[in-house]
């Protein structure tokens, strides 16, 4: 039996299989992409010497600079495992021009892909350095260079960061998706939604309500009657939304963050070691469906003569983010979580979608 298709219940054990409230082909290319996902923690890593490449080619690809690593990316197709390099060469409003290259470096094709919409809802505005959202925003655009990127700011300049430090209140944060809501109905084209930030509600007490699911359960809790009907509103359009599992340490499987009880909602998780991190939360197959790395380090990126000349944060190939008196204070942390799994996983699934019978 695949390790995919066991139930988990604790950390440490495989991922769960996954719910029946999505359709199958999101269920086998979330599968998919778990299984890589796996592969990678594991340190299943792979390197890559390019000794097919052209030196233009070569080039491009071995590059630290950070004019060239958004202009890149390697991308491992979920359906055959078979591992291309995707070099922009043009890019318009409507359409990005691709140079493709199979594992060696060698010419595969040109194509032309049509980027897809992708909106970040997080924390943005600091004072004092590089923000949760920045961070975020650097991993979507790092894994996916070829997406349109838009921020959903929590709290919209310095008068409302003021007034509601800490905790994104509930109210604030039903605002922000109304005016997105609003926005669509008028014609704006979401394609994906990377949502950060989770509210973990404690669902033991389910086990005492007679008739009625942990998903039901959630689905009353705080917020989500009143965020559902927007939610719904949204993803009618073809949006699909992503939301962080949520961290807690040896977090218990009744800890589940409340708005993947909203149907549809798909739920993302994290991995060390190719097993389920033991902090992340939302464990249970109804509500989380996707798992990606936890672990991340900010590490100085040097040039040949070893000067330091930017930062790499994504354990991606290259410079991710400008040494400055932003980001100098991140160099050599640790950091990682459901928070940082989401993002690369919308990331990922867009790329698919936009390489999707490009191959």
């Amino acid at each position: 039996m695949s390790i995919l298709m066991r139930t988990a219940s604790q950390a440490g054990k495989e991922i769960p299989r996954l719910a029946a409230r999505f359709t199958p082909e999101t269920k086998k290319v979330a599968g998919q992409l778990n299984r890589l996902a796996i592969r990678e923690t594991k340190g299943d890593k792979m390197f890559y010497t390019f000794p097919k490449a052209t030196p233009e080619d070569l080039k491009r690809l071995t590059s630290l600079k950070m004019e060239d690593t958004y202009k890149r990316t390697t991308w491992t197709n979920p359906k055959d495992n078979k591992v291309y390099h995707l070099l922009e060469e043009e890019r318009t409003k409507d359409k990005v021009k691709v140079r493709i290259l199979d594992q060696d470096g060698a010419f595969v094709k040109n194509a032309d892909l049509k980027p897809v919409n992708i909106v970040i809802f997080d924390s943005f505005f600091s004072p004092r350095g590089f923000t949760h959202g920045e961070m975020m925003e650097t991993f979507v655009r790092r894994f996916n260079p070829f997406a349109n990127v838009e921020r959903l700011e929590h709290k919209k300049g310095l008068i409302e960061n003021i007034k509601y430090r800490g905790r994104l209140p509930m109210h604030l944060e039903l605002k922000r998706f109304q005016e997105l809501e609003k926005k669509m109905e008028k014609g704006k084209s979401v394609d994906f939604i990377s949502v950060s930030e989770s509210n973990l509600v404690d669902a033991s007490d389910v086990i005492k309500e007679n008739g009625k699911t942990q998903q039901e359960y959630v689905a009353q809790s705080g917020l989500i009657t009143e965020l559902r009907p927007v939610f719904e509103s949204i993803m009618s359009k073809g949006t699909r939304i992503f939301e962080a599992a949520g961290n807690e340490r040896d977090c218990a499987k009744i800890l589940v963050s409340d708005r993947l009880a909203i149907d549809g909602v798909e739920g993302v998780g994290s991995l060390r070691h190719g097993k389920i991190a033991s902090d992340s939360c939302s464990r249970n197959s109804v509500f989380t469906q996707h798992y990606e790395k936890r672990d991340f380090k900010a590490r100085l990126v040097n040039d040949k003569n070893g000067n330091p000349t930017g930062i790499n944060i994504t354990g991606l190939f290259g410079t991710d983010i400008p040494l400055n008196w932003k980001t100098k204070r991140i160099v050599n942390h640790n950091f990682g979580g459901t928070s940082y799994a989401t993002p690369v996983r919308v990331a990922k699934l867009s790329l698919a979608q936009m390489m999707e019978g490009v191959l």
